[in-house]
């Protein structure tokens, strides 16, 4: 029985090693696959650091009511534009109405009691003047010119309380038409109501934000960016903004403000770029894709972006070896989505046009090179 199972084992390694030896000849001799190779063109290239973000108003107020009361009107709706003064929406001020009505009746009041008490000291004035006449002709006493100064006096003072009681009407109409005018809310400035949060009949509160308006005439883009990023990114330079909308009309920024705070748990930094000019469809929140041009490499190798490999051991190209294709690492120098700039590389090398779909050691018909 032990020779028996003895054979058998002998058999079963032969067969295994056999396998493994055909399996592998195969493997290193099979037919040979079709594979595209090109080699590197000394080209510019500019790279570009992507996101997208969204187009932001430099200025935006919500503005609300100085009063609290009740909207009898809103002037305005989502979408339309004003200009500064326009009248946002108007509230229903019942008691200011009465309170002014009140202020104007004591006014009126107080200016017939002046009238009165001028036409009085007139009187008072002319009766003291022909008193005293009479008594530097020794016709009248002193006692009489004494009474007659007094009752000047008395005049006098008359007025003088009548006009500081007008003093007070007017005062008083200068407030609450101040109050009054509160009951309509402005535009603080040009631009565009992009948020509406009230409707006729509603009571509002001092303090609560009804209407946004955002300034158009000057937007910034707002983006966010991961702060690896950073070192290849400085004021000043140059990006090309695209509204998903609008694909067909871009427009040129500046990148204006790095900063200054960076998100340390999502690891982003913020990004605000100055257009050079806004385009007629642009609005505010509107969403945008930035590419902004951080660095240019001029007369370097290059190699389109499928032809180079990137993982944990670095970035590579699968170089032609004979009739097969050897790993051979690189350095990148900038690249944008098209185009990779990179060092390292031997000219007259050829490389996998396609690395993702090529396997390393695996025998190849390289087709006709793309001329350099």
């Amino acid at each position: 029985m032990s020779n028996v199972t003895t054979i058998f084992r002998r058999w079963g390694w032969g067969i295994l090693f056999t396998g493994l030896l055909v399996g592998g000849a195969w493997f290193y001799f099979r037919p040979a696959a079709d594979c595209a190779v090109i080699f590197a063109e000394s080209r510019e290239v500019v790279e570009v650091v992507v996101m997208s973000g969204q187009l932001r108003a430099v200025r935006e107020a919500r503005v609300g009511v100085e009063l609290a009361g009740v909207v009898a009107e809103v002037a305005v709706r989502e979408g339309e534009r004003v200009r500064a003064g326009d009248v946002l929406l108007r509230l229903l001020l019942v008691d200011l109405e009465q309170q002014l009505a009140q202020a104007e009746a004591r006014r009126l009041t107080a200016e017939k009691e002046l009238a009165l008490a001028e036409s009085d000291r007139g009187l008072a004035e002319r009766e003291a003047a022909r008193v005293r006449q009479l008594f530097e002709r020794r016709v009248s006493s002193e006692d009489e010119m004494d009474r007659a100064a007094a009752a000047r006096a008395r005049a006098i003072a008359a007025v003088e309380a009548a006009q500081a009681r007008l003093r007070d009407a007017m005062v008083q109409i200068e407030l609450v038409r101040r109050q009054a005018e509160k009951r309509e809310v402005r535009a603080p400035f040009d631009g565009l109501v992009v948020r509406r949060q009230v409707e006729p009949g509603q009571s509002v509160a001092t303090g609560e934000a009804l209407v946004w308006v955002a300034e158009v005439a000057h937007q910034e883009i707002y983006v966010e960016t991961d702060e690896n990023n950073l070192a290849k990114l400085r004021t000043g330079q140059r990006a090309i903004v695209v509204a998903p909308a609008f694909r067909e009309r871009p427009f040129e920024a500046t990148l204006t403000q790095i900063g200054p705070r960076v998100d340390w748990d999502r690891g982003l930094v913020g990004l605000r770029l100055t257009p050079a000019a806004l385009p007629d469809f642009a609005l505010p929140n509107m969403t945008v894709d930035v590419s902004i041009e951080a660095n240019r490499w001029q007369g370097r190798a290059a190699l389109p972006a499928a032809a180079v490999l990137r993982d944990r051991n670095g970035a590579a190209v699968l170089a032609a070896d004979g009739d097969r294709l050897v790993r051979r690492p690189v350095k990148i120098l900038g690249e944008n989505p098209q185009w990779v700039a990179v060092d390292d590389l031997p000219a007259g090398m050829r490389v996998a046009a396609n690395a993702t779909d090529a396997k390393p050691g695996r025998r190849y018909r390289f087709t006709e090179p793309l001329a350099r």
